[in-house]
């Protein structure tokens, strides 16, 4: 977010200082962005988000791992027949790449997700295909998370509430990821001006996905909010 500038700032602002304000107000990209890196802020939250998106899935691992030792065992996540991670666990819904644990799967993808954004936070740039590649990546794993709320709200009726926790960032790794490297330039220059909206609009965004999501789980779900 860029801070407003007092009157007095102003008037004490460089020519070059006066550009540079005003492109970053107006969502502009700056060098460093077309040579593909990142505002350091922003890279702190693609690596937060990255290593929350991990934890989860580190758990989920765990999980698995327990229940497989014990069938029988207390998962933590298991908080009520509703809300549980234990029953998604052997079922066809979680082992849809090959056979393979969904939690394997994001544990890699969100390992490779937090390797990227500490290149960004430390400085460094990556490459317009490597763009291009993140952000494609990031809409299958969209996908993927449509297709999981739809099991999870439509067929189920149950949350698992580690996987809910790695839509959430999901959601907001797929809108920032797309929407900087759209301004940036590495989908053209026509895809930069749909870049700046949506940098500029970007909390709104997400912020409107995050209610839509949260407020058609306690519709959708009432009766496991009903005691």
């Amino acid at each position: 977010m860029v801070r407003r500038l007092t009157d007095q700032e102003y008037e004490n602002l460089s020519e070059a200082e006066l550009d540079a304000h005003l492109a970053r107000f107006a969502a502009k990209a700056s060098q460093q962005q077309r040579e593909g890196g990142m505002p350091r802020s922003v890279a702190v939250v693609m690596l937060v988000c990255s290593l929350i998106g991990w934890g989860a899935s580190l758990e989920l691992v765990m999980s698995e791992k327990i229940r497989l030792t014990d069938p029988a065992a207390q998962l933590s996540c298991d908080i009520s027949p509703f809300v549980s991670c234990g029953k998604w666990i052997g079922a066809w819904q979680n082992e849809l790449l090959f056979g393979i644990s969904n939690s394997v799967v994001g544990l890699a993808f969100f390992s490779g997700m937090t390797a990227l954004a500490l290149v960004l936070v430390s400085g460094g740039r990556m490459g317009r295909r490597l763009w291009q590649a993140l952000a494609l990546a990031l809409t299958l794993g969209m996908v993927w998370v449509l297709w999981f709320q739809y099991e999870s709200f439509i067929v189920q009726r149950s949350l698992c509430p580690y996987c809910y926790l790695v839509w959430l960032v999901t959601i907001a790794l797929f809108a920032l990821v797309w929407a900087r490297s759209l301004q940036a330039g590495h989908w053209g220059e026509r895809g930069a001006r749909y870049g700046e909206a949506l940098v500029r609009n970007r909390f709104l965004i997400v912020g409107i996905c995050y209610a839509v999501l949260v407020m058609f789980t306690l519709v959708w779900l009432w009766e496991m909010w009903v005691f």
